[in-house]
């Protein structure tokens, strides 16, 4: 294996561990065949395990977990007027997972898809759609803090990787949301709690000489309370051999959450940066100098008041900053010997730095008018700014966009071309929310919200929806919201682009949705089914205006689905939880995407011990495999699995394996010419000591 640069801090591998015996203690043979025993010597030197069933959590007490993203209040599974998913610790603990666009592959209507924009770059999307390399659609809320590159506008290019280790507990709601969160929440919102009041140390080794460490802290004195996350890890990375070429993927991360409150008011602060290398970059691998960097900068403090008993209101100011840093080949060695003067074989290379920042003011009231009766209404303002955008290249890039051959080869990267105008824009939003009890067993809620994007325009989105439980078992949901997304800065003002130029012109998209939902739950068991009809207005798309390849807002499109869950509690040990979604009718443009979903899990737990396995599965779609030819991807999925025992209630030893049968599949690159799609990681296999005190 390559030198490389990443190397974890010394706690996690004994200083005078040669490299030929670490290297062997982290091979995946020797590692699958000890980790098991290991695990079985460790639980017979255990005396006083509790008897307990720790981390038991039944069905009926998941029906009841609390949902705050989708009406600012607190609604169940029940009475929420919105398609949602619902996660808690102690589901994730379970699970084996380490990142959130690992869960969000197992939610109804959700898929995920490994990019060649990046090594670590997964962007994922609701019911079939995505435009583009970027979650542009779906917005990222952690603990009211908006996690969105005002750059490019995607949830997963602000955070490429975030742990599941600081979550207490996880909302994805599916459809429009734009009423209360204006743009971005096109087709739905990830709402995050993190974990607070929680000590916690948990330390993970694996495969490809994977090293984590999570640890949680906290401190309460009088009406002062402080809690901190910090995460680091790192891994080796997998090896791939992909048309002829073998690379890898290694990769870094370091994340730290802050907050301190005194009564009610709280400061938050953030700071994550991952690293990778190698693998792909802008579609092409060039090892050695293929890097990626993604930095994340958020800072917000916030107030609350209570003027009267029945009405609540939160202030809020906050800042981010979001930092891609990446190097690329954009042509191969010898593309441009002959249009570049002196002439030069070699190929193009780009160290490219990409930032973005966004000052924030919100402010929310909560007013409860009478027992049947609230309304929740406020306003919000931001500004956007893209502060740097720069490509500092080998050759003239601006010269090759412009076609004024031949171009200059400097030899060096200390020319730098503009990738970006770096503009501004004002954002401001006004929203109210009206929650009626029609019957005690069927409510309205009617909201809309007026945002106005500068240079843009402005939008009005509206939403109704009725929730009716008919009974003790049957609910039934009747949901209209409609829902806008304003172009990116990547959209409108890209520059010295070979392949797509920005437009300035570009307008908002606007999706309207309807929706009709039916819950049944028993004692032990609950059904869920739901079917949808979208109506995209002036999509977003790559298209040619005046012979220019750019982004343009295209015709109207629709289409609809549905799906349905399963959820069985079959016994006090056993639980099973499925679902199946289908699409159809999806427009021509979202052929990456596919059409029919699904995932199992199915959960085992007696005393101390606890299994879990969950599967995930994605049907046939297409992939571009030149200018004007598709290629067939297959059909494919892949099994999770942890194996976990909790010897008390402070300590728990989990065997985890993601991707346990080493299944090999592909996602699909958004440009052309990757024979065979982008491969994903093969088996995962990691061992992880938890202490919680």
């Amino acid at each position: 294996m390559s030198k490389r640069k990443f190397i974890m801090p010394g706690i996690f591998y004994p200083i005078s561990l040669n490299f030929s015996l670490r290297d062997h203690i982290f091979s995946g043979k020797f590692f699958i065949k000890t980790t098991f025993s290991f695990m079985l010597i460790f639980i017979t030197m255990l005396v006083h395990a509790n008897q307990d069933e720790l981390f038991e959590m039944n069905l009926e007490q998941l029906m009841q977990v609390n949902i705050t993203g989708a009406t600012l209040r607190e609604e169940s599974i029940k009475t929420v007027p919105s398609s949602t998913t619902v996660f808690t610790r102690q589901q994730l603990d379970v699970l084996g997972l380490d990142y959130l666009h690992e869960l969000l592959a197992l939610v109804p209507g959700m898929q995920v898809n490994r990019s060649a924009d990046s090594p670590i770059n997964y962007s994922y999307s609701i019911r079939g759609r995505r435009q583009g390399i970027r979650s542009r659609e779906i917005l990222l809320l952690v603990d009211g803090r908006t996690f969105t590159d005002p750059r490019s506008g995607g949830a997963d290019s602000a955070l490429v990787l975030y742990p599941l280790a600081n979550i207490e507990r996880i909302e994805i709601i599916r459809g429009p949301a734009s009423a209360i969160y204006g743009s971005g929440a096109f087709t739905g919102v990830i709402n995050i709690i993190s974990r607070t009041q929680a000590r916690a140390l948990r330390i993970g080794l694996g495969e490809n000489r994977k090293r984590t460490a999570d640890i949680n802290l906290s401190h309460e004195s009088g009406n002062w309370q402080t809690n901190l996350y910090t995460r680091l890890s790192a891994d080796d990375g997998q090896s791939y051999d992909i048309n002829g070429t073998n690379t890898h993927d290694p990769r870094e991360e370091t994340v730290i959450d802050w907050n301190l409150s005194y009564g009610n008011s709280k400061l938050q602060a953030f700071f994550s940066r991952a690293d990778a290398e190698d693998f792909y970059v802008l579609e092409k691998i060039n090892n050695d100098f293929n890097f990626y960097r993604q930095e994340a900068r958020l800072l917000r403090f916030e107030q609350r008041v209570e003027p009267m008993d029945n009405w609540k209101i939160n202030a809020s100011v906050g800042y981010r900053d979001m930092r891609q840093y990446f190097h690329a080949m954009l042509f191969e060695a010898g593309d441009l010997i002959e249009l570049s003067q002196p002439a030069s074989n070699d190929p193009m290379l780009a160290k490219v730095r990409l930032f973005g920042e966004a000052y924030q003011f919100n402010l929310a009231n909560d007013l409860e008018i009478n027992a049947r009766l609230s309304t929740q209404f406020g306003v919000e303002w931001q500004r956007e700014t893209e502060t740097e955008a720069q490509a500092y290249n080998n050759y003239d890039m601006g010269q090759l966009v412009r076609k004024q051959f031949p171009i200059n080869y400097y030899g060096n990267f200390e020319h730098a071309t503009a990738s970006g105008a770096r503009d501004s824009r004002n954002i401001s939003g006004l929203y109210s929310q009206w929650l009626y009890n029609l019957t005690p067993d069927t409510r309205l809620t009617t909201g809309v919200r007026y945002d106005h994007y500068e240079m843009i325009g402005s939008r009005a989105s509206p939403r109704i929806g009725i929730v009716h439980q008919l009974n003790a078992r049957h609910t039934f949901k009747a949901l209209y919201g409609e829902a806008f997304r304003a172009p990116s800065f990547s959209e409108t003002g890209l520059l010295n682009n070979p392949l797509i130029a920005g437009n300035p012109s570009l307008g908002s998209e606007v999706v309207k949705t309807s929706e009709l939902l039916w819950l049944g739950s028993w004692n032990s068991i609950t059904l869920g089914a739901t079917v949808y009809h979208n109506k995209y207005e002036s999509p977003i798309g790559a298209g040619f205006k005046n012979g220019i390849r750019t982004y343009i807002n295209g015709r109207d499109q629709e289409n609809y689905g549905g799906g349905f869950r399963f959820d069985w509690q079959i016994n006090d040990s056993w639980m099973l939880r499925t679902h199946y979604s289908s699409m159809y009718n999806l427009p021509d443009s979202y052929f990456r995407e596919a059409d029919r979903l699904s995932s199992v899990g199915l959960n085992y737990q007696q005393e101390q011990w606890n299994w879990n396995i969950s599967a995930v599965y994605n049907n046939q779609r297409e992939y571009p495999l030149a200018v004007n030819q598709r290629a067939p991807l297959a059909a494919y999925w892949y099994a999770n699995s942890q194996l976990r025992y909790q010897f008390n209630r402070t300590q728990s030893l989990s065997l985890a394996a993601k991707n346990v049968f080493d299944k090999a599949y592909a996602t699909a690159p958004q440009g052309v010419g990757i024979v065979g799609a982008v491969p994903n990681r093969g088996r995962e296999t990691s061992l992880v000591w938890q202490w919680e005190w």
